[in-house]
């Protein structure tokens, strides 16, 4: 497995991989988070990209407080820290460093690495979609499946949401090198875990309060709630619930991809 490790404070913060972002904190609060970079990464040349601004308020002033990032690849086994061999790359940034503007993210570091074919995946769907900007048809057509989703999702039609998800679910089993029954199994006890809650619901549907990042030069387009959060939420038995909706075209049909 490939893994991002991001260690960050005080900061807004993004980290990208081959244009896709796999990481972003826009709040500045304490994190250490790991990412599973494998659903993202393509045989041979990869780009990873870091881009930092310090935290402000209204007026610009930066907040006070302390500021650092570290960001780490690591390639091994899964469950099993690979040591120092296992580590391919590793920035860290303090203030002093190097000069960041604030109220403007700033690309602070960018590594290239090569993957191997005995450790990548195959191809991707989303590598063959087609390279442009994303038009009003589009987005009328990503709202339209937001839309399908939140549909099955509310009526706690798992099977609907499984057919829904079949490209993702299958490019995730193979990204997490496990068979895709066992995917399968695994997303079925997930909805009956979640639509077995006597008060299970889904947050109201509204297309006007969902927005769109498109990532790859259009390949991959993520829909949000209008502060980056996932599109679609809901909750039961006191747990809060969200689905995440990122899409490619396959066949000019948009598609849930991750």
């Amino acid at each position: 497995m490939h893994v991002l490790q991001v260690e960050t404070e005080g900061l807004v913060a993004r980290v990208t991989l081959n244009d896709i972002e796999v990481f972003a904190d826009w709040e500045g609060a304490r994190r250490i988070a790991q990412t599973k970079l494998d659903p993202y990464l393509v045989e041979g040349d990869n780009r990873l990209d870091v881009a930092l601004t310090p935290m402000t308020d209204d007026e610009g002033n930066v907040l006070p407080g302390d500021q650092s990032l570290t960001v780490t690849l690591i390639r091994g086994e899964h469950g099993v820290d690979p040591g120092d061999a296992g580590r391919l790359a590793r920035f860290a940034w303090k203030p002093g460093d190097i000069p960041v503007e604030p109220g403007t993210l700033t690309s602070m570091w960018a590594r290239q690495f090569v993957v191997r074919p005995e450790h990548a995946h195959g191809r991707w769907a989303w590598q063959d979609a087609p390279a442009r900007a994303p038009t009003a048809e589009d987005a009328q057509a990503l709202v339209a499946l937001a839309g399908e989703v939140h549909a099955a999702l509310a009526a706690r039609d798992a099977a609907a949401v499984l057919a829904l998800t079949v490209l993702r679910d299958h490019e995730l089993a193979r990204a997490v090198e496990i068979p895709e029954e066992e995917m399968r199994a695994e997303q079925e006890a997930y909805y009956a875990d979640w639509f077995g809650a006597t008060d299970w619901a889904m947050d109201p549907f509204d297309p006007t309060a969902l927005a769109a990042t498109a990532f790859a030069r259009g390949r991959l387009v993520r829909v949000t709630d209008p502060f980056g959060g996932p599109a679609l939420k809901g909750g039961g038995d006191g747990r809060r619930f969200a689905f995440q909706v990122v899409a490619t075209r396959v066949e000019e049909r948009w598609t849930l991809a991750r």
